[in-house]
């Protein structure tokens, strides 16, 4: 070994002239480890060294603490992005701790994570596409673009739809602004469009027969208004204000013959559009407050 990595006659060089890899191949791995761990502990972001650090610990049956390397690594990726090599190392965790359940949890996670950022950079294309078709002119900012979609990812038409799905949703939308207290729908109205919200408030409201006003629903970032009237063709069951300021994706029905033409799975969007049942809920609370 020592003539492979030397040369036949040459000597071992002092401690001090021999890299990590030296001592590795030399198998004098408590002075690799303690190496390694003084690199690590000098710049935590050093991932290449916590990964040879992991595979040292592994060599030298130190099972733990590999693992707990190889976890960093996986964290620190998941956090920057990286998601396939963070599932890289934890595959690698599997292997070393067979049936941890916390390592299925993580790669679930990471799995997750993953399908969302791909959902996102198809989000954020049809909701710069319908803009732009708008108007050629418009220039969303990447800050703005930004901040539609964080209001939109954790929402359930997000978790529901795939990316290619909600780019053929967004890209016939319109992106609508409204300031508290204006009217988004009268009741009985037969404007027949869909609001999804992204920011603010609003709420569904009737006034009975006697002049009594009551709400009968308040919405908030996520919940989708209007199903019925675009989806059904039925008239709006109460009447919709915005009660703090408000930004709306909005689709009317231009925008979701678009989403559904050459669509290969329209149930889909349909069923992720009305599963909130709101309209409905406002309907019925309706009906109990007349009887």
């Amino acid at each position: 070994m020592l003539r492979k990595l030397f040369g036949k006659s040459a000597a071992v060089p002092p401690t001090h002239e021999l890299t990590i890899e030296d001592l590795i191949v030399l198998e004098r791995y408590d002075e690799a480890i303690e190496r390694l761990e003084k690199k690590t502990q000098e710049n935590s972001n050093d991932l290449h060294s916590h990964l040879r650090l992991a595979e040292v610990y592994s060599q030298v049956g130190k099972s733990a603490k590999a693992l707990d390397e190889f976890l960093y690594v996986a964290d620190m990726y998941t956090d920057d992005g990286f998601y396939d090599k963070a599932l890289a190392q934890l595959a690698k965790v599997a292997r070393l701790a067979p049936g941890d359940a916390t390592v299925g949890a993580k790669m679930q996670r990471i799995q997750r994570l993953k399908a969302l950022e791909h959902s996102r950079v198809l989000a954020i294309e049809g909701l710069v596409q319908a803009q732009q078709e708008q108007d050629p002119l418009a220039r969303t900012s990447p800050v703005e673009v930004e901040r539609l979609w964080q209001g939109l990812a954790s929402t359930a038409i997000v978790e529901r739809l795939s990316g290619d799905q909600l780019k053929r949703l967004f890209s016939g939308c319109e992106l609508w602004s409204a300031e508290e207290g204006s009217e988004i729908a009268a009741r009985g109205s037969r404007e027949e469009f869909l609001l999804i919200l992204i920011t603010g408030a609003a709420e569904a409201v009737v006034t009975t027969s006697d002049g009594q006003r009551f709400q009968v629903r308040g919405f908030v970032p996520g919940d989708i208004l209007g199903e019925r009237s675009l989806l059904e063709h039925k008239p709006w069951p109460a009447t919709y204000r915005v009660t703090e300021r408000a930004k709306f994706v909005k689709v009317g029905v231009p925008g979701m013959e678009r989403a559904l033409t050459g669509n290969p799975d329209p149930r889909a969007l349909i069923d992720a559009l009305r599963s909130q049942h709101s309209d409905r809920a406002v309907a019925a609370a309706v009906e109990k407050l007349e009887a």
